[in-house]
C-alpha cells in the first residue's frame, strides 16, 4: 500500500513539474519581440537653393557651401513642411528639409522628401545678361568679378572689380560702403556669384544682383 502511495505521489509531482516548465516556457514565447519587416526611414538634412522645380515631380537643390553638391528631391509624393515653414518651392529659394537618400552615387544625388524644414526667399535679384547690360549702359552700378585674380586677368568685363570668393567681407569695403549702391555680380559660369551676393547681402548691401556667368555675357571682354 505504500508502495502504491509512493508511486502516485510522484506521479503528481512530475505532473506539476511539467506544467511549471510549460508554463514558464509559454510566457517566455508571449514575451519574445515581434518581428517586423518594415525597413527602419533613415533621414538626412540637406539643404541649398533650388536651380529647378518640376511640379509634382522633382525639385533640384545646390549646397551653397560646395557648389559641386546637388540633390534631386521627389515630390511626388506630396510637399509637407515643419509648422509655420513656407511649402513653395520657388527657384532661389533657399530651403533645408529631410529627406531619405535613393541613390548617393547619382548626380544629382537621389531623395525623397520627407518635410521641408526652413525655407528663404532670396534676398537678391537674379538677372540675365541683357538686362544687367542695360543696368551697366544706365550707370551708376559697381560691377563685381569673383572668380580668381588668374581668372580675372585672362579676361574680364569691362570696369569690373576682381572681389574672389571668399574675401567678400574683408574686400568689400574697400570698394564702396554705401549699402544702396546698385552690385552686379558674376563669376565664370553662376555658381559663385549666387553665393557672393547672398553673402552681400547678408553684410547688408541692399540692392545686389547676381548676372551669372562670364561664359554667357556676348558683350565687350578686356583681354591680354
Amino acid at each position: 500500500m505504500k508502495k502504491y502511495l509512493s508511486f502516485i505521489l510522484a506521479l503528481v509531482l512530475l505532473a506539476a513539474i511539467t506544467a511549471s516548465c510549460t508554463q514558464e516556457a509559454g510566457t517566455s514565447e508571449t514575451n519574445q519581440p515581434v518581428a517586423s519587416n518594415e525597413p527602419v526611414v533613415q533621414t538626412t538634412e540637406v539643404s541649398g537653393r533650388i536651380i529647378e522645380t518640376v511640379s509634382g515631380d522633382y525639385t533640384i537643390i545646390r549646397n551653397e557651401e560646395d557648389t559641386s553638391v546637388y540633390y534631386e528631391i521627389d515630390i511626388s509624393g506630396g510637399v509637407t513642411s515643419v509648422n509655420g515653414v513656407e511649402i513653395n518651392l520657388d527657384p532661389n529659394n533657399v530651403i533645408s528639409a529631410d529627406v531619405v537618400i535613393v541613390d548617393d552615387e547619382a548626380f544629382p544625388i537621389k531623395t525623397t522628401l520627407v518635410e521641408i524644414t526652413a525655407n528663404t526667399s532670396p534676398s537678391y535679384s537674379v538677372i540675365n545678361a541683357e538686362e544687367a547690360k542695360a543696368k551697366i549702359d544706365a550707370g551708376n552700378v559697381i560691377i563685381l568679378d569673383v572668380r580668381t585674380r588668374e581668372e580675372y586677368e585672362a579676361g574680364y568685363i569691362p570696369n569690373s572689380f576682381n572681389l574672389p570668393l571668399g574675401t567678400i567681407a574683408q574686400g568689400i569695403g574697400n570698394i564702396t560702403t554705401d549699402k544702396s549702391a546698385t552690385l552686379l555680380v558674376y563669376c565664370r559660369s553662376g555658381n559663385r556669384s549666387k553665393v557672393a551676393a547672398r553673402e552681400l547681402t547678408e553684410l547688408g548691401y541692399e540692392n545686389v544682383y547676381d548676372f551669372g556667368g562670364i561664359v554667357n555675357w556676348p558683350y565687350d571682354i578686356v583681354e591680354p
